[in-house]
């Protein structure tokens, strides 16, 4: 009897070690997890590529928008800017700043980069004479008196996944030379005129309200 049984016992742990009835839904209790976070990774680095990509395409079409101007731009150009850049990337917490440097040799032989102007919308403040030093590595050579338009934006992206990339903020930096003047004056609204421009009316030229007019390179418009 206890041979039968012992028997009986092996033929049943054979027959179970060889069926395959429910081995597939083992294997998808098993797999599903994996594929589901695959996925949610995948679809979570698309976003993030994309939305580089956008915030990037942004900060060139917003620099050059800017140096085609041939009047003064004013601080309520600068929030336009901002609105145009939130729109492009659907984004409301958005920082830009738009400053005008150029290199200048009359202070210092070898040369230096001068701050002519500066301006700020979103979560970004404008640049002082002290800060050009922070961004001095990152801008172009230029020629004595080049005046070059620099770009500075920021855009928040939260991963659409809780897959552990958290949220990530992209920024760009774009330089540009004017186009169709050799300088982009600023206008902030004040009685003093446009901002930036030398003190020397033989070099720049007089202020009409629009832009700077006459007298020299700095002044002259095509």
């Amino acid at each position: 009897m206890l041979v039968k049984c012992q028997k009986v016992l092996k033929n049943s742990l054979n027959a179970f070690r060889r069926s395959d009835e429910g081995s597939m839904s083992v294997e998808a209790i098993l797999v599903t997890p994996l594929l589901l976070t695959s996925v949610m990774l995948s679809y979570g680095w698309f976003t993030a590529f994309d939305a580089k990509a956008r915030a990037n395409k942004a900060a060139y079409t917003i620099s050059d928008y800017v140096t085609r101007q041939t009047d003064a731009i004013t601080p309520e150009f600068i929030e336009g800017l901002g609105n145009i850049y939130r729109f492009l990337n659907n984004e409301g917490d958005i920082a830009l700043r738009v400053s005008s440097v150029r290199w200048s040799t009359s202070d210092d032989e070898d040369g230096d980069y001068e701050l002519l102007w500066s301006a700020a919308t979103g979560n970004y403040s404008a640049l002082e004479d002290a800060d050009i030093s922070d961004i001095s590595e990152r801008l172009p050579i230029l020629t004595d008196g080049g005046e070059v338009i620099v770009v500075e934006t920021v855009r928040p992206w939260t991963a659409p996944f809780n897959v552990g990339l958290g949220e990530v903020f992209f920024s760009d930096f774009v330089t540009t030379t004017p186009r169709f003047s050799t300088q982009i004056a600023y206008d902030d609204g004040s009685d003093e005129g446009g901002a930036g421009m030398s003190d020397d009316p033989d070099v720049d030229g007089e202020w009409d309200g629009t832009y700077w007019s006459g007298g020299g390179r700095w002044g002259s418009h095509y």
